[in-house]
């Protein structure tokens, strides 16, 4: 018979370091392009992974790591961001007793986007911080190919546990997942297929992808996560994120997505609409300095400064 032969499944490791499952028709890329538009977050951050130097950055330690991030939660308090994330999550009374980190990208590797990596890892611990007011116990977890050795010690001060593999074991009914733009064909069905987090926090789910299915991999993943990304939406609610200023891209374009009330046993919902009275308060004060004409500096020069702030704060 003519036609096509049917090629075998296998598993092909991308250029983030997920393994991904593939025809074996085409080589997998993921990383090296920036998404844009909807459903494709600004980028992956471990999206580079393969192209990640090998060394840490000279002199650091788990403790300065620790430092620094403490000197960002500070920051990140004042700003409008962090507001608009409290304002929606003191909407609700959470039930949360894990909280799951997905390609968070390395905080030590001696690159410039290790600084977004920390702003984003200061969102979810504050995240987690606001779950435990109600003086329930929340189990951390992260899994990331990028994690250096350096970077599980300076998790562990942070009571982070590390997988290295099969973190969505840890997803329940009771769990808040955060996702910073891990691409949709490998977030949807190895991470959040079967799986009914309470909250997540992480780039936008849609039912359909077409539009970004750019290769024969994403191509095969297309309609599976289409069905997905439908399942998903049917059953919550959703407010984008105010624009983060302290950097660029590490946080903007976020999603916040919660169960609606009745769709699950992990939270109770208040009235209907309340989605829009969030969007509508933060409104009001986010315009000035968030609105969508506003002038942003290149990533790259951030990051930049950002490391020559750390330089200087640390010589001595």
């Amino acid at each position: 018979m003519g036609g096509r032969g049917r090629v075998k499944r296998q598993q092909v490791e991308a250029d983030d370091g997920w393994t991904v499952i593939t025809h074996g028709l085409s080589n997998l890329t993921v990383g090296n392009t920036k998404g844009k538009g909807k459903g494709n977050g600004p980028r992956h951050n471990a999206s580079q992974a393969g192209a990640m130097p090998a060394a840490t950055v000279d002199g650091l330690t788990a403790e300065k790591l620790l430092l620094d991030f403490n000197h960002r939660t500070e920051k990140w308090e004042a700003t409008a961001c962090a507001q608009h994330l409290q304002d929606v999550l003191a909407k609700t009374e959470w039930d949360v007793r894990e909280a799951v980190c997905i390609g968070i990208g390395s905080f030590s590797r001696d690159w410039e986007h290790r600084h977004r990596a920390m702003w984003q890892l200061v969102l979810f611990v504050s995240v987690v911080s606001h779950m435990r007011k109600s003086n329930v116990e929340v189990k951390l977890y992260a899994q990331e190919p990028a994690f250096t050795p350096l970077d599980r010690t300076f998790l562990s001060l942070l009571d982070v546990g590390v997988c290295t593999n099969d973190i969505e074991s840890h997803i329940t009914t009771h769990s808040f997942v955060f996702s910073p733009f891990v691409d949709w064909y490998i977030l949807l069905p190895m991470f959040l297929k079967g799986k009914e987090p309470v909250l997540y926090v992480g780039n936008e789910i849609l039912d359909d992808y077409g539009a970004f299915a750019q290769s024969e991999e994403k191509r095969e993943k297309l309609e599976e996560c289409n069905e997905l990304g439908k399942k998903w939406l049917t059953k919550r609610d959703t407010v984008r994120l105010r624009d983060f200023e302290m950097h660029p891209h590490a946080l903007n374009g976020m999603v916040v997505y919660w169960v609606k009330d009745g769709e699950g046993d992990g939270v109770e919902m208040e009235a209907t609409g309340q989605k829009e009275a969030i969007e509508n308060e933060a409104s009001k004060t986010a315009d000035r300095t968030h609105g969508k004409g506003a002038e942003k500096k290149p990533d790259q020069e951030t990051d930049r400064k950002e490391d020559a702030e750390e330089r200087s704060e640390t010589d001595d």
